[in-house]
């Protein structure tokens, strides 16, 4: 172990924790969700087919550990105090950083490379095959792959200037890249060249070299050069048995550039971050204000206009007005925390977002627009209020409640009048009422954008779908205070908002694997079992929740899938693994759990038993 004594200090601390343990856990069970490799792949790949499972479980488990582990790492010391006792020693900025890096690096390679040797060994005695020479390759690669994650979630949190903003930018960033082939990729390029991914899609060429530049991607492209088997993205299995079905033979195609350029993918981007976060954690103050001056005092000049400040508004949202006069105790805690959020960028650019992305979808193909019509803003609005909108929201809440312990202002309103219960529904209503605001106008703006070339949405509709929007957008609020109320860490609390996003992003293979290990029937979204269970447990999260409630108000097929989606699922010669029970199952409503006006109950509870469960511990809980 190096003499550094904040390396030593942070590896210490973390291995001495629970972190390891539940990380070299996590590791292995997920090296057991894939499918083991056929007898074909198993003839091709040899010595190395004891390592194809470790190949996934280190792709994907050291993105997000290496999240969990380094958000915090240099604005928690900062927020703490403890980064100017360190940094008053000899100790300079850029080695702080470094340390972090390194510290927090060994910290999470010990669980990474012991669940390796494990999984490895187990699957070479069950296949029989196995190599000395590529496994210690693949772990010195693994162990590149480790300190670049790292490097580049702690290069974000020596830029952020606090946690929130580090957890917003640790979890995009790993997000983005995590689900770069699939979603971010695809996402990028339809903006860029207005072209979607796929036969006719424009520059594949430049298509197959982009696929390179997620660090994830970049680590299985060196790892399948190590293995000698086809170089790309995917895991080594996949590459081939894809070799394998296009050719109808193994006779693997060339890569779009030297498998060797997969060192520069994997490496520039913690480069960059490392750069970049020391040069403005060398810049800034060491006690975090998260202030937003210039910003504050727009929205302090738009407060003051005279419609804001007039005294209609005053009698409606003032002292004394009409929100007084509604039951209960909570309406100062809620003006108060809607006053302090609409003052933040956080919630106009979760606004700008949704509208950017709603504008954005306005020009679907052609058989869309003849079906949908005048309703084709609300399904270009669907997936940027789902996803975007409800992320938001949850960013914006979870540290509601822990902030207020963390300053010792829960103290101060826990001595007034305010119960416990109306602290929490006041820290609801005010937040879910900060991010309504720019998301009704975001949504408003969207529909009058399109009104020239689509003509007015029928108002019962737009009606429907805005109501509904902004009872989403409170349910969000009430998770969101939910997690704050029953997490009393900021680490946990960041780490679980993660993992909530991973889960919906990833949703279409969990539910697969959950339903192939209920029932022990294998299956896909491509040819989904005659069981309408198998929809339940596709449209459990509320996120595909809220996408079967908004396609029943857009007016389109039952589904899970965007509104778009399933008008393209109707099509001939269409094919996704987007569900719509007309297609499969012959009939909109299967089963009467299936119903949008069930799912939409689901959702409720999904908002309402948490949020019940945090009021119930909340009241009996010490306030601190």
């Amino acid at each position: 172990m190096p003499s550094t004594p904040v390396a030593r200090t942070e590896y210490r601390r973390y291995l001495r924790g629970k972190t390891p343990w539940i990380v070299g856990l996590c590791f292995v069970l997920l090296s057991r969700l894939p499918a083991p490799p056929g007898s074909e792949e198993i003839e091709i790949l040899t010595d190395v087919v004891a390592l194809v499972h470790a190949q996934v479980a280190v792709a994907v488990i050291v993105p997000f550990a290496a999240t969990a582990l380094g958000f915090r790492a240099i604005i928690q010391e900062r927020e703490a105090g403890t980064a100017r006792i360190l940094l008053g020693t000899k100790l300079t900025r850029c080695r702080f950083v470094l340390e972090m890096v390194l510290g927090r690096g060994l910290a999470l390679l010990v669980p990474i490379l012991g669940g390796t040797v494990l999984v490895v060994g187990y699957d070479a005695v069950q296949y029989g095959h196995f190599s000395v020479t590529v496994l210690v390759g693949f772990l010195s690669l693994s162990t590149v792959y480790v300190f670049a994650w790292t490097g580049m979630i702690v290069g974000l949190s020596a830029a952020g200037s606090s946690t929130t903003r580090a957890v917003i930018a640790g979890s995009v960033v790993t997000i983005s890249f995590a689900f770069w082939d699939n979603v971010t990729l695809a996402f990028l390029w339809q903006i860029v060249t207005g072209s979607p991914p796929g036969n006719q899609m424009a520059y594949p060429a430049a298509f197959a070299i982009a696929k390179w530049v997620s660090p994830m991607s970049a680590y299985n492209v060196l790892t399948n050069w190590l293995f000698g088997v086809p170089v790309g993205t995917d895991p080594a299995v996949s590459q081939v048995s894809d070799a394998i079905s296009d050719t109808g033979g193994f006779t693997p195609t060339a890569p779009p550039l030297p498998a060797w350029s997969g060192v520069g993918f994997l490496l520039v981007w913690p480069v960059v971050s490392l750069l970049g976060g020391t040069a403005m954690f060398r810049r800034a103050d060491l006690t975090p204000s998260g202030g937003t001056g210039v910003f504050r005092t727009l929205v302090d000049h738009c407060l003051s206009l005279p419609w804001f400040s007039g005294h209609r508004f005053r009698r409606t949202t003032g002292r004394d007005g009409l929100v007084d006069a509604l039951p209960g105790s909570w309406q100062p805690l809620a003006r108060r925390e809607f006053s302090r959020l609409v003052r933040t960028p956080l919630v106009w650019v979760v606004g700008l977002l949704v509208l950017a992305a709603g504008v954005a979808g306005l020009s679907p193909d052609r058989y869309v627009q003849n079906a949908l019509g005048s309703r084709i803003p609300l399904a270009a609005l669907q997936t940027p209020l789902g996803f975007l909108g409800g992320f938001g929201v949850l960013f914006g809440t979870f540290r509601t409640v822990i902030r207020e312990r963390t300053t010792g202002a829960i103290r101060l309103t826990a001595g007034t009048g305010v119960s416990r219960t109306a602290t929490l529904v006041g820290f609801v209503v005010g937040r879910a009422c900060g991010f309504a605001v720019p998301i009704v106008a975001a949504v408003l703006l969207t529909c009058l954008v399109a009104v020239p070339q689509y003509g007015v949405v029928p108002l019962t509709t737009f009606a429907g779908f805005l109501v509904f929007t902004l009872v989403f957008v409170v349910g969000m609020a009430a998770l969101g205070v939910t997690i704050s109320t029953i997490v009393r860490s900021q680490s946990v609390a960041g780490v679980t908002v993660l993992l909530f996003a991973v889960v919906h992003i990833a949703w279409y293979s969990l539910s697969n694997a959950i339903y192939g290990t209920l029932t022990g029937t294998t299956v896909t979204g491509f040819a989904p079992p005659e069981n309408p269970i198998y929809l339940f447990v596709r449209w459990f999260p509320p996120l595909q929740l809220f996408n079967v409630v908004t396609n029943a108000i857009i007016g389109v097929p039952n589904s899970a899938g965007s509104a778009t989606g399933v008008i393209s699922e109707l099509q001939p010669n269409y094919f996704s693994n987007i569900v719509v029970a007309r297609i499969d199952y012959g009939v909109d409503v299967p089963a009467w759990y299936l119903h949008p006006g069930v799912s939409g109950i689901q959702l409720g509870l999904w908002f309402v038993l948490p949020f019940g469960l945090a009021l119930l511990l909340y009241r009996h809980w010490s306030i601190d």
